[in-house]
């Protein structure tokens, strides 16, 4: 097992564009190829970054367990590599926690944050004792219990009948280093309440919610708003947990008018 998070020179990211800095912080178990629709369409507007986190994609693991704070510490240490002050930050799912990090421990390098498909709940014993058992199953096994058992829990209605897609996270998913996986699921596993933390937040928010995300329904969804000091909500009709990619011109629209107002 790793013992330090890996050298931000070490870690794995695209970049496109000019102009505003925005960093995109992918989920688990993903990696920074899901963020594609965004790097194509967002690079006109924005200088726009997709990292691996370590652990994932080509980055190469770093602490175990790998707290979300040791994730924003990697992100917050890439920006340094690549001279980069402050930035806008949009996180998905675990991403999401990573992002709430970023804002919570680097307020002077955020602009602003794009909450998607995340949750700010508290780990409860179940939800510790779950994440756990995952983490040994994917060192024993690889991630394809894992992924089996996810990927039907990840669309929307209409993105679930897109094969091609489907088939791309799920390879995706597959993909992932166990021993990554593992070591942040045992960091979410000891992730503080940030119902109680959020609330200290003093970067403006944007939460991005899809209506058939079984991961943060709407209870979660509310849990979230009103942890944040002062948040809007954005809605995807038709999406499930992936709302960049079963709805990615409005993602990217919201993205985009989220960075206008903070202008």
């Amino acid at each position: 097992m790793a013992s330090a998070a890996p050298a931000s020179s070490a870690i794995t990211y695209d970049r496109r564009g000019a102009g505003r800095p925005l960093v995109l912080l992918h989920g688990h178990p993903f990696d920074r190829s899901m963020w594609r629709p965004q790097l194509e369409a967002l690079s006109a507007d924005f200088c726009v970054m997709a990292p691996d986190l370590p652990g994932y994609g080509e980055s190469p693991p770093g602490a175990d367990p790998m707290s979300m704070r040791a994730l924003a510490d990697a992100v917050i240490g890439l920006l340094d590599r690549l001279e980069i002050e402050r930035s806008i930050v949009v996180g998905l799912s675990m991403g999401g926690l990573v992002a709430m990090e970023v804002g919570l421990g680097y307020p002077s390098r955020v602009d602003g944050l794009v909450l998607a498909a995340t949750t700010a709940e508290p780990a409860t014993a179940d939800d510790t004792a779950t994440r756990l058992a995952k983490a040994a199953l994917a060192e024993e096994r690889g991630m394809l219990p894992l992924a089996g058992d996810m990927i039907a829990t990840l669309f929307g209605p209409i993105a679930g009948r897109d094969h091609d897609l489907v088939l791309r996270m799920f390879t995706m998913m597959l993909a992932a280093p166990p021993e990554g996986a593992a070591a942040a699921l045992r960091g979410r596993a000891q992730r503080p309440d940030y119902t109680r933390l959020l609330p200290g937040l003093t970067v403006p928010a944007v939460v991005l919610a899809g209506a058939y995300d079984v991961h943060s329904p709407e209870p979660v969804v509310q849990q979230l708003l009103g942890a944040l000091p002062d948040a809007e909500l954005v809605r995807f009709a038709g999406s499930g947990h992936l709302p960049n990619l079963e709805e990615p011109d409005r993602f990217n629209d919201a993205v985009r008018s989220f960075a206008a107002r903070l202008r």
